[in-house]
C-alpha cells in the first residue's frame, strides 16, 4: 500500500507522544500490506471496522486507545488517512 496522509499522525503523535510507537507500527504494517479487499484488511486488523455511510476504514490502534480513519482504493494499492482520533473523540464523532 501507498499511504497519504501520514502527516496527521506524526501532528497527532506530538500531541499525543504515547500513540507515537503504535502509530508507527500501523505505518509500517499499512505500507507493506496488499490487501486485494476488505476483508484481507480484517485479516491484518481484525478489530477494523468499514464505516458504510462514509466509506471510510476505521482502524483501532494502540489497544483500542486510538482510531484512525482512511479509505482505501484496493485497486491502486492507496490508502489515504482522513484522521487520527483517540477513542473518546471517536465516539463523539458520526461516522
Amino acid at each position: 500500500m501507498t499511504v497519504f496522509g501520514a502527516a496527521a499522525i506524526t501532528k497527532f503523535a506530538r500531541k499525543h507522544a504515547a500513540a507515537r510507537k503504535p502509530l508507527e507500527r500501523f505505518l509500517n504494517v499499512a505500507r507493506h500490506a496488499a490487501w486485494p479487499h476488505f476483508p484481507a484488511v480484517k485479516q491484518t486488523f481484525p478489530a477494523v471496522d468499514y464505516a458504510g455511510a462514509t466509506g471510510s476504514v476505521i482502524f483501532d490502534v494502540g489497544g483500542n486507545k486510538y482510531r484512525v480513519a482512511a479509505k482505501i482504493d484496493f485497486e491502486e494499492q492507496l490508502l489515504y488517512i482522513e484522521r487520527v482520533l483517540t477513542h473518546d473523540e471517536y465516539d463523539r464523532e458520526n461516522f
